[in-house]
């Protein structure tokens, strides 16, 4: 058998499902948990088979050996920095969408991770889906004939994320960041 890849997932939110797909896979392991609540991180640590770690620091996470990969699901203007420290610490990193708040530090990271040589993914939710692959299928084969303009669309259904903690000042996705909380919760130099 395949060693495992032993995973650790920064964010309950997005992360727990996540985690669970994972967890299901014969050749992943969810070994550590990081986010800045611990309750949230113990009672999910319960539906996890084996020990599980725990961190409210994601930067001690990453310095701990045992972890092969990080998935990071944390409020969009942290993915870089949490992906960032996964990369200096030689972990593999999926990044859940966007890959980042910004042109340039997405390519800050794309250009850290290609230097390392580890595996750097953005997460997209539809992207192995069976009805994506199907219209790829069908499009390899050229039963569209010549494509030239696609159009997709996906609709948040349960509309501004309850784990935005104030990051996210209306809508979703890449907004602009309350600096100042974010400093404030996270002690992040924003």
């Amino acid at each position: 058998m395949t060693r495992k890849v032993r995973v650790a997932i920064v964010g309950m939110g997005i992360g727990k499902p996540n985690a669970r797909a994972i967890a299901a896979n014969p050749r992943g392991e969810i070994v550590a948990l990081c986010d800045l609540f611990e309750d949230r991180m113990k009672s999910f640590a319960s539906e996890l088979h084996g020990p599980v770690k725990t961190y409210t620091d994601y930067k001690k996470m990453c310095r701990d050996p045992e972890i092969d990969a990080v998935f990071v699901g944390t409020p969009n203007q942290m993915h870089v920095p949490v992906a960032l420290e996964a990369i200096r610490r030689d972990k593999h990193v999926l990044v859940t969408k966007p890959l980042s708040d910004s042109e340039s530090s997405a390519a800050r990271l794309i250009k850290a991770a290609e230097a390392s040589g580890l595996v750097n993914m953005m997460s997209l939710s539809t992207r192995f889906d069976a009805s994506c692959r199907y219209l790829g299928l069908q499009a390899h084969k050229g039963v569209f004939g010549e494509l030239y303009y696609a159009r997709a669309r996906s609709i948040r259904r349960s509309g501004i994320p309850s784990w935005s903690l104030g990051f996210i000042q209306a809508g979703g996705g890449a907004f602009p960041v309350d600096r100042d909380l974010l400093r404030r919760v996270l002690g992040f130099a924003a």
